[in-house]
């Protein structure tokens, strides 16, 4: 299973925008008219036990990869669409988010509009050897149909990684808690720049979050 380490629940914003002053959903839309969006961290009641394995798994690193600093908040670009597909590569180093970009699901055209979205994000990446270390807080107001919708994550991860062709797979042995589902790929260049995508599947198609980070 692929944990999201970033997801930021977008869903929600298309699920507010969606149900309009009407209360009527567009086709093919499972959202109900009054049923309200799901807020940041909201998620289904878990069995008491399903997380149980990973929280005895054994950590695969020292989980003490040093934090990056004096990294600088970006402004992400907002677009209704599908970005390029990633090429794999070799991950080593320190990353430094520089350009980000959300990608919106060409469902969502008609309910947002990407020129008047804004946000702030922060984000960093250190892999050495199989270990990892993340952070990401970003902050988004996505202007909708039903008006400016806000949605935000502060988080940190650190584990151990694979790679599989461009597919990156994070095992979070670290983490204390894990949020949503998502998958990731990524490429890195050799020359200096490495990209890392998050799709996440919502009912309107899927979100993605590019992350452009130049290494250090």
């Amino acid at each position: 299973m692929r944990r999201s380490l970033f997801l930021i629940p977008l869903a929600s914003i298309l699920a507010c925008a969606a149900t309009d002053p009407s209360g009527d959903a567009p086709p093919g839309s499972d959202v109900k008219a009054n049923e309200p969006a799901p807020m940041p961290g909201d998620a289904p009641a878990a069995d008491a036990g399903a997380d149980r394995s990973d929280a005895a798994a054994p950590k695969k690193n020292a989980c003490n990869l040093a934090a990056m600093s004096g990294v600088s908040d970006v402004e992400p670009a907002f677009v209704v669409g599908a970005p390029a597909a990633t090429a794999g590569g070799t991950l080593d180093g320190q990353y430094e988010v520089k350009k980000a970009t959300v990608f919106l699901p060409s469902a969502s055209a008609g309910l947002v509009d990407p020129d008047k979205s804004t946000g702030s994000i922060n984000g960093w990446a250190v892999f050495d050897g199989s270990s990892y270390r993340l952070h990401l807080k970003a902050d988004f107001t996505v202007s909708t149909i039903a008006g400016p919708q806000s949605q935000g994550v502060d988080t940190e991860s650190q584990g151990g990684f694979t790679t599989s062709g461009s597919e990156l797979l994070l095992d979070h042995a670290c983490d204390t808690a894990i949020a949503n589902e998502a998958d990731y790929s990524f490429t890195d260049t050799g020359k200096g720049s490495a990209t890392i995508l998050i799709k996440t599947s919502t009912p309107y198609g899927d979100i993605y979050l590019q992350l452009d980070a130049a290494k250090n």
